[in-house]
This record gives structure tokens, sequence and C-alpha cells, in this order.
């Protein structure tokens, strides 16, 4: 089962506060810091879309 726990532990933060992912990256592009939301299932980028949606009542036109 999806859950918002289950989501966070996978990626290491909470994906809706204000404190959510931030990369120490420099100012240009540089591929070597990977995107942490490649790891999740196509389920759990839709559970959190439809998290989000709901948090701040956001409707599909």
């Amino acid at each position: 089962m999806i859950t918002y726990e289950s989501i966070c532990k996978k990626l290491g933060f909470k994906f809706d506060s204000d404190n959510h992912y931030r990369p120490n990256v420099p100012y240009y592009e540089d591929d070597s810091v990977g995107n942490p939301y490649e790891s999740l299932s196509e389920d759990e980028l839709d559970f959190i879309a439809a998290f989000l949606r709901n948090k701040y009542n956001l409707k599909i036109a």
C-alpha cells in the first residue's frame, strides 16, 4: 500500500514541505546529482500528484 510516509521515507524528505529536497549543486547544469523522484513507481508519482491536488485544492482542467 502506498502511503505518504512510505514515499517520504523512500525519498528521504517530505515532498510537500517548504524544506523539501534542495540539492547542493552549483549554478550550472550538473548531471552528477540524480533526481530522487526517479526511484518512485508510476503509482507513487500518481499518489503525489493526487495528494498535492487535494492539499492545494487544485482542479484539473
